[in-house]
């Protein structure tokens, strides 16, 4: 499947390419960031950031995964993705580097992938987690019409412990739900 960049009012939101591993191993490899983060690497290296780029691409290709980078004039915010696909349903996933906190662009760039999921493609349900603590991604979810789902353990490869996590749920409004 071909994805179009998707814009939203300030921002671009589209499939890494391999010119963006500097800025988004630079970005990613802060510890304030990586601490709200399921089983991602720390340091992040170039390395990764070339695997998951590639990884992505091929994925997105593939209409298996879509994650994208968000971007607004030219530089990278962060990173939104829609991962684990089942029927009609999938989970989303998002962060942001942390001196772009605060400003909206998590709202911003959730709204347009839920819009890509639901519209595009045809999705019924998207699940959404968060780390208890993370006060700043609870707003989003909230903001974006999410709701409460439950409460889980996940074990965190970084931090090498269990943490409890909240899981939420945006269904597809132009669906009558029974």
């Amino acid at each position: 499947m071909l994805i179009k960049d998707i814009e939203t009012e300030r921002l671009i939101i589209k499939i890494p390419e391999i010119g963006d591993r500097f800025e988004l191993t630079q970005l990613i490899n802060d510890k304030h960031v990586i601490k709200w983060l399921s089983d991602m690497p720390f340091p992040y290296t170039l390395s990764h950031a070339e695997e998951f780029i590639e990884r992505s691409q091929k994925k997105a290709m593939k209409g298996e995964t879509y994650n994208f980078m968000i971007f607004k004039e030219k530089k990278i915010l962060g990173g939104i993705g829609l991962t684990e696909f089942k029927k009609k349903s999938c989970e989303l996933g998002y962060w942001l580097g942390k001196r772009y906190w605060g400003n909206g662009f998590a709202t911003e760039a959730v709204k347009s992938i839920l819009d890509f999921g639901f519209d595009q493609l045809n999705l019924e349900e998207i699940y959404a987690s968060y780390k208890i603590g993370n006060e700043g991604s609870k707003r989003v979810l909230m903001k974006c019409g999410f709701q409460f789902y439950r409460e889980k353990k996940e074990f965190d490869s970084v931090l090498l412990e269990e943490e409890s996590l909240i899981e939420m749920i945006k269904k597809d409004e132009s669906i009558k739900q029974t």
